[in-house]
């Protein structure tokens, strides 16, 4: 799968690029995700994002997808520094 970033640039779907920024964002906010949360977290966000069965998708389309499943498993804290960090 493709992704379409801010800038229109392209590149492949890479779940390891999500694993890293989540880990330093729990770290930055002293709250460090198990690796248990963060296998089920990056499970979740890419069987979200491929169940959409498009060949490409929006790294805004990912953020969300993102924010919804750290919402969902209960890291408020974690996602509001997320969202900060996108500002």
């Amino acid at each position: 799968m493709k992704v379409i970033k801010r800038d229109g640039r392209i590149q492949e779907f890479d779940i390891g690029k999500i694993q890293v920024t989540l880990e330093n964002v729990s770290d930055e906010i002293s709250k460090p995700l198990t690796a248990s949360d963060i296998k089920k977290l990056l499970t979740s966000i890419e069987k979200a994002v491929y169940s959409r069965n498009q060949e490409e998708i929006r790294s805004s389309e990912i953020f969300e997808i993102v924010i919804e499943k750290l919402e969902k498993a209960g890291f408020h804290d974690i996602a509001a520094a997320y969202k900060k960090g996108k500002d």
